[in-house]
């Protein structure tokens, strides 16, 4: 599928299908068309591709949250669908350490693969942006479940829910 003709009304919550994932409720879906989007990325936050500047590129932004049932957690995956002149790839983006991703960085690396003609995806893990408000219960006591969201949970429904919005859109 090239989707370098998607009209910018495909960009609507009620023309893409929710994505399903094994043990997760969707809890919203949202999508907005971004035009006009200018931004310049530099080396430092685009890994392994060089310095961009992004001109007028427009792209879909959907923000899919969900929840595990029991595991007391929400997260959001955010997702970057260009209108046109995709290379047919999906990068996902995401932090380092103990921050999952989606957060005040983030936008030079979703910039970066938009630029680039690539559809982007990035998570919060449900995780704040430091490891002191998520990483323990109580003194002494990990939080398995956020730790679990941080090191693989999310990132393989982050792989989901991107591939099934490129899919659907």
């Amino acid at each position: 599928m090239n989707l370098s003709t998607i009209p910018i009304t495909a960009c609507a919550p009620s023309a893409i299908a929710p994505p399903t994932i094994l043990g997760a409720e969707i809890l919203s879906l949202s999508a907005s068309p971004v035009t006009n989007f200018s931004f310049d990325v530099f080396a430092d936050f685009n890994y392994n591709h060089g310095e961009i500047s992004v001109t007028n590129a427009s792209f879909c932004n959907i923000t899919v949250t969900y929840a595990h049932p029991g595991q007391n957690d929400i997260i959001n995956v955010e997702t970057w669908l260009p209108l046109s002149n995709w290379n047919e790839r999906l990068q996902a983006t995401g932090g380092g350490g103990w921050q999952a991703g989606r957060f005040a960085l983030s936008q030079f690396f979703m910039a970066g693969a938009i630029g680039e003609g690539y559809a982007a995806t990035t998570t919060d893990a449900g995780l704040g942006d430091s490891p002191t408000s998520w990483a323990l219960k109580s003194d002494g006591n990990v939080d398995l479940y956020a730790l679990q969201n941080l090191g693989s949970r999310s990132l393989h429904d982050q792989a989901v829910i991107g591939k099934s919005l490129v899919r659907s859109f």
